[in-house]
């Protein structure tokens, strides 16, 4: 299977990782609303530089005020910085208990986009809409085309897409 890509803030370092680690595109789309899609899928990655690791077990068990300074630590994770962390820590604890610890067993396995939706809107942070846009982004640049992913989100609802460090218009 052709390796996932995705180019959805200017650092390269930070689409890398949401690239390799299913938990950090979760915790991505999780931080996606109310902020620019580039701060919310960056996220994962400052959270990382920040905690030292994305190990869904370790962050969920981690105390509230702890995880809460974390994101707020300037710049703040997100804009509602102690909301965001507790979704975030809440989660990692359904990705911990019901996935093994690992974000991308989220959809491991799963024979349609059906299958993978049904999965996301059970996730803590996730709606239909967001839960539909996973899908899609999973499809097309996740290299994930499962079944059905065509009905799922709209490209108009997908984050950002930057290349060589600018946003680009579809």
């Amino acid at each position: 299977m052709p390796k996932a890509r995705y180019p959805f803030t200017p650092d390269a370092a930070a689409n890398a990782l949401l690239a390799q680690s299913g938990t950090a595109l979760l915790i991505g789309l999780c931080l996606e609303q109310q902020v620019r899609s580039e701060k919310a899928m960056a996220g994962p990655h400052v959270l990382c530089e920040r905690v030292g690791h994305l190990d869904a077990r370790r962050l969920a068990a981690m105390p509230d005020a702890k995880i809460e300074a974390v994101f707020r630590t300037p710049p703040a994770i997100h804009r509602f910085p102690a909301m965001m962390a507790r979704r975030v820590k809440a989660l990692c604890g359904l990705i911990a208990s019901e996935y093994g610890g690992d974000g991308s067993r989220v959809w491991e396995g799963c024979r349609s986009a059906q299958e993978v939706y049904d999965r996301l809107r059970a996730l803590p942070g996730f709606g239909d809409g967001k839960a539909g846009c996973g899908v899609r982004i999973l499809a097309t640049f996740g290299k994930r085309p499962l079944r059905g992913w065509e009905r799922f989100g709209a490209d108009e609802d997908m984050p950002w897409v930057f290349r060589r460090g600018k946003r680009v218009d579809a």
